[in-house]
């Protein structure tokens, strides 16, 4: 046995010295016992896998060194250094391995592209293949129905890299998959992957031809239930195919960083007058040009989470536009925007009574609010919040924001230095309600406090006396 994996996983040079002193078989039947001669396995030799389980390091190698048939009852399993590699099917183990990418040879190629759908049972502990051929081998293998993946990672930079994939006729079993991540022209894969239950699934296509041939089937595509999503570029319109996929989401991302496909998705929107329901979503995050997307979703008016991320006016100016009327929320707990999207506040209604866990405002930049600071004081809505953070350029929007009355927040913080308060002192004093705040959360340069309208409690929500708020409080300077 030791002179066999010794003849098998030598060098080019070793097996030229080898070649005049072994016989080389034109095939062999891999078995669990061996011949007694050592034989020299070389491409020209096609061994034959049957009624067997190996390794899925020797099988690896075979792959690479000769060619092979594989048969009925083979399976390869993890690799094991003090047991054999070679067993009878009826002793498989099937224990889980992790399939990972190395380098592949033609002739692995050619192996691959002969072997038949679902001939090589297997059990996998997880997936990364990144840019190789190998990734072809994925519809060859037969994976046990209660697999469950940690993570399935492929990235294929060249069609061919799927090319085997895409030809299938039937789609292929994965079972259940913690994290999926598919990029590039991996993401055309999608429709042949048969998966059960995947808990995150990320797809992201930089290119258009990365998702064209999904695009161009007129069926809408399902890849099972997924808890939470994120889609970047080209991927986004993948989840306009998508249908009752929507129906099972938790959370959501999208991501557009390119104003050429926005335009693109624009114009398929607009012409197509696609509404696209996401009323099971509970946590939305859409950045850069994906804000944009916001008038043609349709949500229930409550979720968990909702945050907006844009830097430039040319992100947002759908949602500004002034056909479109805004969004409603009735409940949400956490609810932040960030850049650009702050000056979408008068487009985003939160009722006088939906309870905000989180409130959170970032502006780097003093264009990200200008359009707020041309409304009305108090006439957007937070709602009842807990805890309000402005960040940056968003403290000069508190004017404009109006707190429930009957509100008591744990923690209010405006996190910004002097130059980003110039609007504020020009306010009148005691001009801006915030209502009642937990003493231990308010967090305000004390040059400014004099400008506010507030009541300070304790964890109990009993009113601390002015004389106890003056010796016990601490302001913080601007820095």
């Amino acid at each position: 046995m030791d002179e066999y994996k010794k003849a098998i996983g030598q060098n080019e040079e070793g097996l030229s010295a080898l070649i005049t002193q072994y016989q080389i078989p034109d095939i062999l039947p891999l078995a669990q016992d061996l011949p007694n001669e050592t034989l020299l396995l070389t491409e020209k030799t096609t061994v034959t896998l049957s009624n067997i389980e190996i390794s899925e390091k020797l099988f690896f190698v075979l792959l690479e060194k000769t060619k092979i048939t594989i048969g009925e009852r083979f399976s390869i399993t993890k690799y094991v250094d003090s047991e054999d590699c070679i067993r009878e099917h009826s002793m498989a183990r099937e224990t889980p391995f992790c399939l990972r990418d190395g380098a592949v040879s033609s002739l692995a190629l050619e192996n691959i592209e002969r072997m038949a759908p679902n001939s090589i049972g297997c059990s996998l502990k997880d997936i990364k293949l990144y840019n190789t051929g190998l990734i072809n081998i994925l519809p060859k293998l037969r994976i046990n129905e209660d697999c469950e993946f940690e993570s399935l990672v492929v990235t294929a930079s060249k069609e061919e890299h799927i090319a085997a994939i895409l030809t299938q006729d039937k789609p292929f079993y994965v079972g259940r998959v913690k994290e999926m991540c598919l990029k590039n022209y991996a993401v055309s894969t999608l429709p042949k992957l048969r998966v059960h239950v995947i808990e995150f699934l990320k797809l992201v296509a930089t290119e258009k031809e990365h998702v064209s041939t999904i695009l161009a089937q007129d069926q809408k595509l399902c890849v099972g239930r997924v808890k939470e999503m994120k889609l970047e570029g080209y991927a986004v319109f993948v989840f306009l195919k998508m249908k009752e996929t929507r129906e099972n989401l938790e959370s959501l991302v999208l991501s557009i960083s390119k104003d050429e496909l926005w335009r693109k998705m624009h114009g398929k929107i607009k012409k197509e007058n696609i509404a696209i329901c996401v009323e099971e979503v509970e946590n939305l995050f859409l950045t850069e040009h994906a804000v944009n997307i916001l008038p043609a979703l349709k949500t229930k008016g409550e979720m968990d989470l909702f945050f907006l991320d844009a830097d430039t006016e040319d992100q947002v100016s759908e949602v500004l536009a002034k056909e479109y009327k805004g969004i409603s929320f009735g409940g949400i707990k956490d609810f932040g925007l960030l850049g650009s999207a702050v000056n979408l506040l008068p487009k985003i209604r939160l009722k006088e009574d939906c309870e905000v866990e989180i409130y959170s405002l970032i502006a780097p930049e003093e264009r990200q609010v200008s359009i707020v600071l041309g409304k009305e004081d108090r006439s957007i809505a937070t709602g009842r919040v807990k805890n309000m953070e402005l960040t940056g350029y968003a403290v000069c929007v508190l004017p404009k924001l109006r707190i429930h009355n009957d509100n008591t927040m744990g923690s209010f913080r405006l996190s910004a230095g002097e130059l980003y308060f110039s609007r504020i002192p020009g306010e009148g004093d005691s001009s801006i309600e915030l209502g009642r705040i937990e003493q231990k959360g308010f967090d305000v340069p004390k040059e400014i406090r004099r400008k506010l309208r507030y009541t300070l409690v304790d964890g109990e929500g009993k009113e601390i006396l002015e004389e106890e708020r003056s010796s016990s409080q601490r302001g913080t300077l601007f820095d």
